[in-house]
C-alpha cells in the first residue's frame, strides 16, 4: 500500500529541523552519517505515525528530546555490543558507505526501539533511568518510591525481553 505524500506541515518541519537535529545528534554519536541516519529514521517514524504537529513540538523541544533518546539508545547499544564482544570494538558495526550494513543497523535500532516500546510503562521508565540516564538502582527507587528490589526486577525483566526480541538481529550482525 502506497503512503500519501507528506503534508505541507510535515515537510516544513523536516526542512526546518533536519540539519539542526543532525548537528545535535552528532554531538552524541560523533559520526556524521550515523547522526543523519538517526534523524532520518526519526522523521520516517513520525511520518508513518502521522502524530506530530507544531503544537506538540513547541520550539523543537519535542524533536530534540526524541533525537537525544535515539542517540542515547544507539550509544547504549554500542556499549553493550562492545562489552559483550570486545573483538568487534576495533571494527565498527557499520561502514557508512555500505548501504547493506547501514540498513541492518537501522533495522536493529528500529527493532530495539520497538522492543523498548513493548515494555510496560513502569518497566521502561526504570530501564531508561538506569541505562540512558545512568542512575543507580537506589536513586531510581528513591525517585519513583519503589523498593530497590523492584527496580532490579524491572531492569532484569527489560533485559530479558530485549535479549529475546533482539537475538535474531544480533546473530545476523555478529556472525
Amino acid at each position: 500500500m502506497k503512503k500519501a505524500p507528506p503534508s505541507r506541515e510535515f515537510e516544513v518541519l523536516f526542512r526546518q529541523y533536519f540539519r539542526p537535529l543532525t548537528v545535535f545528534a552528532k554531538k552524541y554519536v560523533k559520526v556524521q552519517e550515523v547522526a543523519e541516519d538517526i534523524v532520518q529514521d526519526l522523521f520516517l517514524y513520525l511520518y508513518e505515525k502521522e502524530n506530530i504537529t507544531e503544537h506538540d513540538n513547541r520550539n523543537g523541544h519535542f524533536l530534540y528530546r526524541l533525537v537525544r533518546y535515539r542517540c542515547l539508545n544507539h550509544l547504549e547499544f554500542q556499549k553493550i555490543r562492545n562489552k559483550k564482544h570486545p573483538e568487534l570494538q576495533s571494527h565498527p558495526v557499520s561502514n557508512p558507505h555500505d548501504p547493506l550494513e547501514s540498513l541492518h543497523r537501522i533495522e536493529l535500532e528500529h527493532k530495539y526501539l520497538q522492543s523498548l516500546e513493548s515494555l510496560s510503562p513502569k518497566c521502561r521508565e526504570v530501564f531508561e533511568m538506569s541505562r540512558l540516564e545512568g542512575k543507580l538502582n537506589q536513586e531510581i527507587a528513591d525517585e519513583l518510591k519503589l523498593s530497590k528490589r523492584t527496580v532490579e526486577t524491572h531492569i532484569s525483566q527489560a533485559l530479558k525481553i530485549l535479549r529475546k526480541k533482539l537475538i535474531d538481529y544480533l546473530r545476523v550482525i555478529l556472525f
